[in-house]
Formats: structure tokens, C-alpha cells, sequence
């Protein structure tokens, strides 16, 4: 659903248009911790997940709730990478939690025009094996 219209009928570009959109303006509204808005962007039913700590939250309440409750609130560090199609995306960003980066993958799931799953994966950083110095792209 895409301002109030069914995305059923769209065709294949005008519907990954709007769900990118959708998914801009969800991580735009996160990132502002704006839960009004992000309220009418996710599903009722929606599953928020992030396999790292265990945690699994479903439904609307739950799923806002839980970002409404962190306690160190992430910022973007860099410029995200959105990449996706029809009802799939994938936001790769770094995010800054305090003073510690962390690079952030979320794999969105968009049906009927709104979130209806999230999940959520951040990497720290690793030293880099003396071995695959070679092949480095120094650029």
C-alpha cells in the first residue's frame, strides 16, 4: 500500500519505487527515533529480528517498543547502501554506538506497502590476516 493505494497492481519498476521509498523513509524515521511515523510503516504483524542477541519481536507494539527502548541509540556513521527488488531489500551501513562502529546489514521484507519483517545483523571489526596482504585492493 503505497499512500493509502493497494501496491497489487503495480508493475515490476513502479512497485521496487515505492518500496524503496518506503524503506528510505522507514530508516530515515529510525534513525530520528520518529514512532509516530515509523507506525505507519511496518505491518501489524510485523517480526522484527536480530539472531545476534536472540531477541525476536512480533507484532506492531512489540516490535516499537523495542525501538523505542534501546538504550544507546545508533547513528549512521557513513553512507548506507540500499540494494533490493520488489519485496526484498538490504541496507548496508556503518552505525556508531557511542564511541564503537559497527557495520549493519538489515534484510527488510515489504508486503502490501508496509515492513513486514526485519532483521538485523551488526559485525565488528577483525584484524585482517597477514596471509591476504597480497591481494588487498589498495585503492
Amino acid at each position: 500500500m503505497t499512500n493509502g493505494i493497494d501496491d497489487a497492481g503495480l508493475e515490476g519498476s513502479d512497485r521496487d519505487s515505492s518500496n524503496r521509498e518506503l524503506v528510505e523513509r522507514f530508516f530515515a524515521a529510525s534513525e530520528r527515533g520518529d514512532l509516530a511515523a515509523l507506525e505507519l510503516m511496518v505491518d501489524d504483524g510485523m517480526v522484527m529480528e536480530w539472531p545476534q542477541s536472540g531477541e525476536r519481536f512480533r507484532g506492531r507494539e512489540n516490535v516499537l517498543g523495542a525501538m523505542a527502548s534501546v538504550e544507546v541509540k545508533p547513528q549512521f556513521a557513513g553512507a548506507p547502501r540500499l540494494t533490493g527488488s520488489g519485496p526484498l531489500w538490504v541496507l548496508m551501513v556503518p552505525l556508531r554506538y557511542g564511541e564503537e562502529v559497527l557495520q549493519y546489514v538489515a534484510i527488510l521484507e515489504v508486503e502490501r506497502g508496509r515492513i513486514r519483517q526485519a532483521t538485523g545483523y551488526w559485525g565488528g571489526p577483525f584484524p585482517a590476516q597477514d596471509s591476504r596482504a597480497p591481494f588487498i585492493d589498495r585503492t
